[in-house]
């Protein structure tokens, strides 16, 4: 047990001390992609930089240049049993967050616990390597750009999912969710939808307001119109205004120009589309009465999550064996998106689960001072191990 809390502590202190955001984690790719290659696994760095370009047709605008700007990233291991057996696979995701200093410099710090979902999950693949594999594949995919919401779709569209039969994954939580020695087997991620609005009027002179389009008056009406949407509260729907940028300029003069952002959540993918047309209604038709134009348009998602119960059993038994009936949570909600859920929405056919990781980490995810009990990654460790061997029994 010494030895092996001391050589995860070593690979969560090298993946810490080398942070890269969205679509840049070339250093973390060759640490991760030397690891696996020398446990034994097939290794692809990058993998289908050819389907790029398909991920257009799944989500926005979107060109090879944005998906990959840097080239060498992202990462996946298989493991060939040589026996017939279903496909199973650990995600991990990769990318840090960035952080501004009193100075304006960036800089990158692993502010989600993505550098401890990576240790855990190549200790985990290099234990099973060691082990081995009675039947079946095992796939280890390390994932970038989960923070902007495109990394999931970046593995759809390369292919990496498509012989998926089974996949996990893991995210440590804060300590309102989960403590030390806590484990959910499920955690309901939300859907989440951002918004941004445009509008544009006509500018006019304070003194003669029946020349213009007053775009604040516009805008102020959109938030009032889109606080007045009601969903089912049992969905866990709502939409708040984000953003109101108008004016700046002279105070005696109308503005012609205001931006607006929404941020949309819910439980439910199904009531996320509903709220989605009646945002989009409340702007549109408000607007119109106004005179003004508006713009709207999708700056990012996530789905919620849908899990298969047979999956959310298998990680349930393997936590019940970890941790005990008194470390074992029931499934839980949240409020936070995950692009994990990209894969199950995109891919019916995969059976997927995903846990939440207890660790006492305070003060809280996307906090640049979020620390935690590294001691509790041995308990992700061994469930990752269990969950994947019990799925390849299937």
């Amino acid at each position: 047990m010494r030895d092996e809390k001391a050589k995860i502590e070593a690979i969560w202190q090298t993946l810490h001390g080398m942070p890269e955001p969205a679509f840049q984690e070339v250093r973390t790719s060759a640490f991760l992609a030397e690891r696996l290659a020398r446990a034994g696994y097939q290794v692809q760095i990058n993998p289908g930089l050819e389907g790029a370009g398909h991920v257009e047709e799944m989500k926005g605008k979107l060109s090879p240049e944005d998906i990959c700007p840097k080239g060498q990233v992202g990462v996946v291991g298989i493991l060939d049993s040589g026996k017939a057996g279903p496909t199973v696979a650990l995600r991990s995701d990769m990318d840090c967050l960035m952080f501004k200093q009193e100075d304006g410099q960036e800089i990158g710090i692993h502010a989600c616990g993505h550098d401890a979902h990576m240790s855990m999950v190549l200790t985990a693949a290099e234990q099973l390597a060691q082990r081995g594999l009675n039947r079946g594949r095992l796939k280890i995919l390390f994932q970038p750009a989960e923070e902007i919401g495109k990394g999931a779709l970046f593995f759809l569209a390369a292919g990496v999912l498509d012989d998926v039969d089974y996949l996990f994954g893991i995210h440590v939580l804060g300590r309102d969710m989960a403590k030390s020695g806590q484990v959910i087997p499920a955690v309901q991620w939300t859907a989440c939808t951002l918004l941004e609005a445009e509008l544009t009027g006509r500018a006019a002179h304070g003194s003669k307001p029946q020349l213009g389009l007053n775009v604040i008056d516009a805008g102020a009406a959109i938030v009032q119109a889109v606080n007045a949407i009601r969903m089912d509260p049992l969905k866990g729907s709502n939409v708040k205004a984000t953003r109101f940028l108008a004016g700046g300029g002279s105070l005696n003069a109308i503005c012609a120009k205001a931006q607006l952002g929404f941020d949309l959540r819910s439980t439910s993918n199904t009531e996320m589309k509903n709220l989605l047309e009646k945002v989009t209604q409340a702007v549109t038709l408000t607007s119109a009465v106004f005179g003004v134009q508006a713009k709207l348009q999708k700056v990012g998602d996530c789905p919620a999550a849908e899990f298969d119960h047979t999956l959310v059993e298998i990680a349930r038994q393997a936590i019940l064996e970890e941790v005990g009936q008194a470390g074992l949570l029931p499934p839980t909600a949240t409020t936070i998106g995950e692009d994990f859920n990209f894969y199950p929405l995109k891919k019916p056919h995969l059976k997927t689960a995903f846990i939440g990781l207890g660790c006492d980490l305070e003060p809280g995810l996307h906090d640049p001072n979020m620390h935690f009990n590294h001691a509790d990654m041995l308990h992700g460790v061994h469930i990752l191990s269990s969950m994947a061997l019990k799925a390849l029994d299937l």
